[in-house]
């Protein structure tokens, strides 16, 4: 009786879940809609310490969409002129403090920089579900941007096409994006950590070597699979024009 009662309730708790991402529910997650983005050029720009040649005579305010990853806040900040000014999306994984954070986003340091919305990737258990509903009360209570999720069916899949683990924030970005309908694609400061990030973004990483040993540490992403998966995805049909900067390139076609 004991192990049946368990699994009713175990059952109730995955239909709760589900029913939490029915779009015409109330209650639910706001989830990013790829139709929102059709037809528009898009550039995503990643925090590796290529960025800023992968971008020598790209004016990336020029796109419609400007998405940037975690503290690429910070970068932007920085250097405007080649970085660009605005930041229409960010993909950031809510972990605002501690020696892993990714950069705190209060409501004011959001609306100061002209954020438009904050995405977060993750959905997968209870404790990531409950960062999105504590940041999402915060920043409505201080009047900050939209907190939406990437759709759980693609987050699936992505976690699929690289052997069932979590993707980075920036792959989510990118295979987000490759799933949308839109004109072009441009892909950024990215090196799979193999190499430093940018300079301030991350200070505890300075070397390729210690950009791996970071993402090592948790034992949680596999960057080799996730240039597999993003090769294979950039060779199937039914995506987007793609431009790459030439160290992305590089980067992505060498293993």
């Amino acid at each position: 009786m004991r192990i049946r009662t368990r699994r009713i309730e175990a059952a109730a708790k995955r239909l709760r879940a589900r029913l939490q991402l029915v779009p015409w529910l109330p209650g639910g997650p706001d989830q990013l809609r790829p139709s929102d983005f059709r037809d528009l050029r898009v550039i995503v720009i990643g925090p590796a310490e290529t960025v800023t040649e992968d971008l020598e005579g790209t004016d990336v305010d020029s796109y419609d969409v400007v998405v940037r990853l975690n503290n690429g806040l910070m970068l932007s900040e920085a250097q405007p002129d080649v970085l660009g000014r605005r930041t229409d999306v960010l993909f950031h994984n809510l972990r605002e403090e501690g020696e892993r954070s990714a950069g705190a986003i209060p409501a004011s340091r959001l609306n100061a920089l002209g954020v438009g919305m904050v995405v977060y990737p993750h959905w997968r258990n209870r404790r990531l579900r409950d960062l999105y509903w504590a940041k999402r009360a915060e920043l409505g209570r201080d009047g900050g941007p939209p907190v939406r999720i990437v759709p759980p069916r693609m987050t699936d899949r992505i976690r699929r096409a690289i052997g069932d683990r979590p993707p980075t924030v920036g792959t989510s970005a990118v295979m987000f994006f490759l799933d949308c309908p839109i004109a072009e694609l441009a892909i950024h400061g990215f090196t799979f950590f193999e190499t430093a990030y940018a300079s301030g973004y991350n200070p505890a990483v300075r070397t390729g070597a210690e950009a791996r040993a970071w993402v090592d540490a948790r034992g949680a992403h596999e960057p080799l699979s996730e240039k597999a998966a993003l090769r294979r995805r950039l060779e199937a049909p039914h995506r987007p024009e793609v431009v790459l900067g030439r160290h992305v390139r590089r980067h992505l076609y060498q293993d």
